[in-house]
């Protein structure tokens, strides 16, 4: 493969790529006898959409989330390079 060829394939890659950031720490209670409780929060890069939890299994679904409404997001996501750059 040539260098233009695999510029295009990651271009279109990270057109239809979501990215993440996530944030999560240990709270303690007040009650020494309680376990702590995880919590967290979750950035949506691409929209810039945060998201805060206090379950690490809604990690999945809040990621789900925004995989499932892509079209809600196409907007938002440009190439990495121009059309004409790849030439």
């Amino acid at each position: 493969m040539d260098e233009h060829h695999d510029t295009g394939i990651m271009s279109q890659f990270e057109k239809e790529a979501h990215s993440f950031v996530i944030r999560i720490w240990k709270e303690n209670r007040d009650d020494p006898s309680k376990p702590p409780v995880w919590r967290g929060w979750i950035r949506h890069v691409q929209s810039d959409q945060l998201t805060y939890f206090s379950d690490t299994a809604d990690i999945s679904r809040i990621v789900a989330h925004f995989t499932t409404h892509d079209a809600e997001l196409d907007n938002v996501f440009e190439p990495v390079q121009q059309e004409d750059e790849r030439r």
